[in-house]
């Protein structure tokens, strides 16, 4: 359970947590106080999410601070939570609390792992979680098409019927940025993540019951898997709408590339 302490300080079981919306610093997580670069709406967000769906085997994509790993640890008080990022430096502040709370075998980063290693990941999934399968996964990592849907590939059939999937950040390449319209410079030669949202909304009617359902707001995609099984080792969320939606696809793409 959360409680604030402050408008923007909060404790879960005991461990105290900074909110600061990406932007508004670059403050580094402590042993004494994680930061969870997030606005608050959102840690109310997660505090709903996690209410609801009780997660016990957590996959995050992105450590960044570590606080984040420590949040849904700590909140969902999950039996086994793995977090991964691509850098190799390790989050020392992170590393002090497993060790002082003697979570080696609950709580385990994983550093220098590209999130658009398929292999990787289902490996890791393999080793670490029991039965392989997952409640919830929070891809809070490069925020980029192709690297985000390999891990959505990898990951995704993995989910438990009723789990869920959070993409994170979706929306960068739309908001206003202190402008009147959308930063052009802001990541130019990625195309916007919403190119993959819309081939998982293409995909929820597609493929009857992949994905129960997908709620969106104007930070992150909540996808609910279905209770259809998917066979891993083919899934490609690309090619999972039918033949209207493929064409919507190539046409939004061609938009993209002009």
């Amino acid at each position: 359970m959360i409680k604030w302490t402050k408008k923007n300080c909060f404790t879960v079981d005991g461990v105290e947590f900074k909110a600061i919306p990406l932007g508004l610093g670059n403050q580094q997580s402590t042993p004494e106080r994680f930061i969870f670069q997030k606005s608050l709406w959102v840690v109310e967000r997660y505090e709903k999410l996690i209410s609801q769906l009780k997660p016990k085997a957590i996959f995050e994509l992105g450590i960044w601070c570590g606080g984040s790993a420590v949040f849904f640890q700590r909140l969902a008080q999950a039996k086994k939570l793995v977090t991964l990022d691509i850098t190799e430096q390790r989050v020392e502040a992170l590393d002090q609390y497993i060790e002082a709370n003697q979570l080696h075998n609950t709580l385990k980063p994983f550093y220098g792992v590209d999130q658009g290693d398929v292999a990787r990941l289902r490996q890791i999934v393999r080793d670490e979680f029991d039965d392989g399968m997952l409640d919830l996964v929070i891809d809070d990592a490069s925020h980029f098409v192709d690297q985000t849907r390999n891990s959505f590939n990898a990951l995704f059939p993995l989910v438990k019927p009723g789990g869920v999937f959070v993409i994170e950040d979706w929306s960068w390449a739309h908001g206003k940025h202190d402008g009147p319209e959308d930063f052009a410079a802001f990541y130019p030669n990625h195309a916007p993540l919403t190119t993959l949202i819309f081939e998982i909304i293409l995909a929820c009617p597609s493929t009857g019951d992949y994905i129960e359902k997908i709620e969106i707001d104007k930070n992150s995609a909540t996808i609910w898997r279905g209770t259809a099984p998917i066979k891993a080792d083919d899934f490609d969320i690309a090619q999972c709408c039918l033949s209207r939606g493929r064409a919507l696809l190539a046409q939004q793409e061609d938009d993209v590339c002009v």
